[in-house]
């Protein structure tokens, strides 16, 4: 049996008892505590009362605590797959891979996630040119030992050159993958990234070695830049580039060995915040996940004209069996016949043709034009084209429905399935027709909001199952005597075993590939892969995301919000209300209406400074929270340089201890925060001389210290008559060189 857990920590007795023991203490003149009492009869109450909410709040089940998360908006997160680039190497002709090309990692499949024009050939030398040196990182480039892309100092004019082994081919999409060192104390903010939000200040362009003029000479030619997913290097990502003629072999210093052929990447426009440090830098490149797709759907928008053509570019589109569909005038699906020739269908046959290019991998559908075949109708994602497994083709039939209420089929059959992937159909025959029509049914959490005409499902992960309305909460399926429940999209996969280590994704078929030599694999490991969320993990996010800012209004918004900002890495933040850059006597002035944010970039530089890219991406990201009276600015920090003199009395045996005394000052003077125990600066915080007393009076073998002053250089500061730096609200402090006399307390 059972234990029976005790849903009442406190009883009513107890309750009455504690209350009437407070009394005294509370209210002395109450000296009357019998039952015939008032006051005691609204204590039994009170007590009664709260022995009730509190034994119903203990009976909340899971089932209630998930309605409370739906009215927060809060749904526990489905099963994530894990991602990681894959490359593909040995290729002996250009070759096309499409999106959803299979792999295996030991017995987990991976697919990927867009279409790869695969050519033969691989990078081999790696090579940074500046002003001042030139180097080759070929060999850290194969180890993965990240190497300044344009230097340490990034300056405008450096060069970062890719050797190849042949030449690449012309008006062919190259992929190139670009994957930064990212392991810095302050991390990217991982919020999604929409086109256009990430600016950067620098820029790169790209050019590549080809024949001058009348085709004899050598030159620099510039590519055409289709996409830079790295922002021009500030992030980790692929780069696709087409060149327009032929490359020409170039014999390039310090890998002047033989003729290679060459892109080059110029840094047009200096401006980093953290110069970028590449790890790898790869050919052949594409993003995979940890899935494994049975069905899946492409649609098109139909102009209602004649001979209409659409095209398909995907692996299982190319390598599946295939279901053509196409809206009637009621808005229902209909399945459309696959012929060889349209020239055999009649004006009112519902038939296409498909076919299917050997060399570019992609499936053509080709419509009637109303005297062979019928035009499908002129509408929105009116035409798709179903593309599934042969394995699938039975299994992709959950059943039959039989026009009860609330009525439920398993599905999963052992594999767990992912519900975003989830499209369901179902199917009748109307009446006086003698052929099927199908609608899409939407899968929902739950009933709650569903009326009786909705065509909704609810998908159980944790059970395996799918469960369709009672006619008051989602629509009841027609009854049929046939299988006519079907999925025409599904994939499974998902949960932290796809988070494999770099190199296991090796696996992949030629047949697929259709060249034996072609390998693959994953040079860094696969993340993001996640199980289900539980329902106590989503209370803990709940809980978090709550507390997370939605509007920025106080100034602890601002900066809340600041450091969340796409594709950079905030180290500090500063809000100032009521301050417009340029005002003076501020806070004595203030300025209504106005709100500057103050920013400092994460840098391995003293004096970290954003660029115009970096503020401009924060203040766009600002301007979606702000309130419409409020006017935004959005400044770098201004550096104040701090330099102490000091004159310090030491006993004898650490009179030449100065260098522990410097370390300390910088320690203390310096804008971010520099290892364990150090702390950044405050913004407009003033510098005292009661500061540096302080610090240097704790260190060991110090007697006293005999004089201090501080002189400073920069803008906006000012220095009273004590001595100490009062710095504006938006300043930093930084160590200058310090000089720091000692004195044996002997010698006096």
């Amino acid at each position: 049996m059972l234990p029976i857990p005790n849903l009442d920590d406190r009883m009513f007795e107890q309750m009455v008892l504690e209350a009437r023991k407070t009394i005294p203490k509370l209210y002395p003149e109450w000296t009357d505590e019998n039952e015939h009492d008032p006051g005691i009869t609204l204590l039994q109450l009170m007590a009664w009362v709260t022995e009730m909410q509190q034994y119903y709040l203990n009976r909340v089940t899971e089932r209630s605590e998930r309605k409370f998360l739906k009215l927060l908006g809060i749904h526990p997160q489905p099963v994530k797959s894990a991602e990681c680039e894959v490359t593909f190497t040995g290729a002996a002709q250009q070759l096309v891979l499409l999106k959803g090309t299979p792999l295996t990692a030991m017995d987990l499949r991976f697919e990927t996630l867009g279409t790869l024009e695969l050519v033969p050939a691989a990078v081999e030398k790696v090579l940074v040119r500046t002003e001042t040196a030139a180097a080759d990182y070929s060999s850290n480039n194969q180890a993965k030992i990240a190497f300044y892309a344009f230097g340490a100092e990034a300056r405008k004019g450096a060069h970062l050159y890719l050797g190849f082994d042949r030449a690449l081919p012309v008006d062919t999409e190259i992929s190139l993958h670009v994957q930064l060192y990212d392991r810095y104390p302050v991390g990217m903010s991982q919020a999604e990234v929409r086109s256009g939000l990430t600016l950067s200040t620098a820029r790169v362009v790209w050019s590549y070695a080809g024949a001058g003029v009348g085709g004899q000479s050598e030159s620099w030619l510039p590519v055409e830049n289709v996409s830079d997913a790295t922002v021009h290097f500030t992030q980790s990502g692929e780069i696709k580039l087409q060149l327009q003629s032929e490359m020409k072999p170039m014999a390039l210093y310090p890998a002047d060995d033989r003729s290679r052929y060459w892109l080059c990447c110029t840094l047009e426009e200096d401006g980093y915040e953290l110069s970028p440090k590449i790890e790898k830098v790869t050919l052949n490149t594409v993003r995979a996940a940890e899935q494994e797709t049975f069905s899946e759907v492409t649609s098109w928008n139909s102009s209602g004209e004649p001979g209409q053509v659409f095209e398909a570019s995907s692996y299982l589109a190319y390598t599946g069996l295939h279901t053509v569909q196409v809206r009637d005038e009621q808005g229902r699906w209909r399945d459309w016949h696959i012929v060889a020739d349209l020239e055999a269908c009649g004006p009112a046959d519902r038939c296409c043709e498909l076919h299917q290019d050997s060399v570019r991998r992609t499936t053509r559908l080709r419509f009637g034009d109303g005297t062979h075949g019928l035009v499908p109708l002129q509408g929105a994602k009116q035409v798709r084209l179903v593309a599934y497994t042969a394995a699938f083709d039975y299994n992709r039939y959950v059943g039959s429905t039989k026009g009860l209420p609330s009525q439920t089929l398993e599905i999963s059959r052992g594999r767990v399935y992912k519900p975003d992937s989830m499209l369901l159909q179902v199917g009748y025959i109307p009446r006086g027709e003698d052929s099927v029509v199908w609608e899409d049914w939407t899968a929902v959490d739950d009933f709650d909001n569903s009326k009786s005409t909705d065509r909704h499902y609810v998908y159980d992960a944790g059970e395996g199952t799918i469960r369709f309305g009672n006619n008051e909460a989602g629509l009841v399926p027609r009854k049929a005597g046939e299988p006519n429940i079907r999925f025409l999209a599904l994939q499974a996969g998902g949960g932290v075993r796809g988070n494999v280590k770099a190199g296991l994704v090796t696996g992949v078929a030629a047949a697929v590939t259709g060249d034996p030599g072609v390998s693959v694999t994953n040079p860094f490991p696969a993340r993001g892969g996640l199980e289900a969320e539980t329902l106590a993990q989503a209370k803990l996010r709940v809980q978090r995301e709550l507390a997370a800012p939605t509007r920025a209004v106080t100034a602890e918004d601002y900066e809340a919000i600041a450091k969340t900002a796409p594709g950079l890495r905030v180290a500090r933040v500063k809000a100032i209300p009521l301050y417009k850059p340029g005002m003076r006597d501020f806070p004595r002035v203030s300025a209504p209406a106005q709100m500057t944010v103050v920013v400092v970039p994460y840098s391995e530089s003293d004096k970290p400074r954003a660029g115009k890219g970096f503020l401009q991406t924060i203040k766009m990201h600002l301007e979606r929270y702000r309130l419409l009276t409020t006017e935004l600015h959005v400044i770098p920090a201004e550096y104040i340089k701090v330099t102490v003199h000091a004159v310090v009395v030491m006993e004898p045996k650490y009179k030449s201890e100065q260098r522990a005394i410097l370390l300390e000052l910088k320690k203390l003077l310096q804008p971010m925060d520099r290892g364990p125990g150090a702390e950044g600066w405050r913004f407009g915080r003033t510098v005292y001389k009661g500061d540096i007393y302080g610090v240097i009076s704790k260190m060991k073998g110090v007697a006293y210290v005999q004089d201090i002053w501080l002189d400073a250089e920069g803008e906006g500061f000012h220095k009273d008559g004590a001595g100490d730096i009062h710095i504006p609200p938006y300043a930093l402090v930084y160590s200058g060189d310090h000089e720091v006399e000692t004195i044996g307390i002997t010698d006096l």
